[in-house]
């Protein structure tokens, strides 16, 4: 009797530290992620995806989901709408129906390698599409000022290794040349590696 009255508590925090960790998890990885139009807001208003995750708009009444640069629009409605985020950058969008309904999605840079043979980055699942081009920057810790990597390109991926040792931080962002004049995402999540 005395041991269950003892692990109680434990279990009931536990519980509660993974009840806490899912409700508040607005991030999906691969597969999918679903954002709900409902009233005046979208919940979540902000998610983080993998490139390649293909997010998913269910409309509560009479919404849209466009994106502030032109990469969707939804047009309004109540049909769902899915879009698939293929690169990395920080893309803000509302809803032209609900002044001031707005949310953005942020899809990370990757980085496979190690610090002593340096770092292939991939900042989108494929090459870029017509309309569509890459921007990515670095910066050593410490500093304040970005480096241009690749600017304006269209291949997907690109070898980082820098001559001088140190962490360096590392981002990107889609831009989309289709609009007049091209409209760039936001910076996707800074990224951090080492290199020796």
């Amino acid at each position: 009797m005395r041991i269950r009255s003892l692990l109680a508590p434990a279990v009931l925090g536990a519980a509660a530290l993974i009840t806490a960790s899912l409700v508040g998890a607005p991030t999906a990885v691969g597969g999918g992620s679903t954002i709900v139009a409902s009233d005046f807001s979208f919940t979540p208003s902000k998610t983080t995806v993998a490139q390649g995750t293909s997010v998913s708009w269910s409309f509560q009444g009479n919404h849209s989901t466009t994106s502030n640069q032109d990469f969707w629009d939804s047009g309004e409605g109540t049909t769902p709408f899915s879009e698939e985020m293929p690169s990395a950058g920080k893309f803000p969008y509302h809803c032209t129906v609900h002044a001031g309904m707005n949310g953005s999605i942020a899809v990370r840079i990757l980085a496979t390698g190690s610090p002593g043979s340096g770092w292939t980055l991939r900042w989108a699942a494929s090459r870029a599409e017509t309309g569509r081009a890459f921007d990515v920057q670095y910066r050593r810790a410490g500093t304040t000022t970005w480096q241009t990597f690749r600017t304006d390109i269209t291949a997907a991926t690109g070898f980082f290794n820098r001559t001088r040792s140190g962490t360096y931080q590392l981002r990107a962002r889609t831009t989309n040349t289709a609009a007049t004049p091209d409209k760039e995402s936001g910076w996707s999540p800074i990224l951090s590696r080492e290199i020796s």
